[in-house]
Parts: C-alpha cells; structure tokens; sequence
C-alpha cells in the first residue's frame, strides 16, 4: 500500500495533504510523527476523566493536526467534540467519541497495512 492508496482507504483528502506538504516522503514523515503522538491518548484520557476543559483542549490540538494532514473523516468528527466543549462544562458528547474511537482504529488498522507493505 502506498500513501494515495492508505488516504483513499481512510477517506483522507490526499492531493490536499500533498499540496501542502510537496512529496510523498514528508506526507509520509508526518503521518509517521502524528502516529506516534500522544495526541488521541491525551483526548481519550481527558473524557474517561470528564475533564472537559481538557478534552476541548486535546480536541482543538488534535483537529488542528488532523486538518494539516487531511485526515478528514477523523477531522470532522473533532471538530465536532471541539465545538461541542468549547463553552460547556458537561457536554454529551458520548457518541462523538464513540465515533472517533472508531474512525481511529480505522486509522490504526490501516497505517499499520501501509508501513508493513
């Protein structure tokens, strides 16, 4: 599996990724860096905890990254739990975190095909 066909497996939004990072190797580099962050961990952590003000924290970081990269079925579901705790002390956002777990591992699941082609 190659980077083009790892973003078509994610719904990722490739030529948009590679428009602002020039060649596959950096692309590729970046995806590296971004999977071996804390980022989702911190996130995750900070609901389990209903510490909102952190999860709204680690979202907006998270969403940032996650638009960098193109990654956009992961993108839009934490631009929703960002919205959704911007302001509010106890939101429900159980099932936007479902979502996101599942959309992660889809991420997960199919990095781990991309770096072992």
């Amino acid at each position: 599996m190659n980077v083009f066909q790892f973003y078509h497996e994610i719904n990722g939004d490739y030529k948009d990724a590679l428009s602002r990072m020039m060649n596959d190797m950096f692309v590729a580099r970046m995806l590296g860096k971004f999977y071996a962050s804390n980022s989702y961990n911190d996130l995750i952590n900070a609901y389990d905890n209903k510490d909102y003000k952190a999860v709204f924290s680690h979202a907006h970081a998270f969403k940032g990254v996650l638009g960098n990269l193109s990654l956009t079925s992961l993108f839009e579901i934490t631009s929703v739990i960002t919205e959704a705790t911007r302001d509010n002390d106890n939101p429900n956002i159980d099932n936007e975190i479902k979502i996101l777990k599942e959309r992660y591992q889809i991420f997960l699941d199919a990095y781990h095909k991309y770096i072992e082609a």
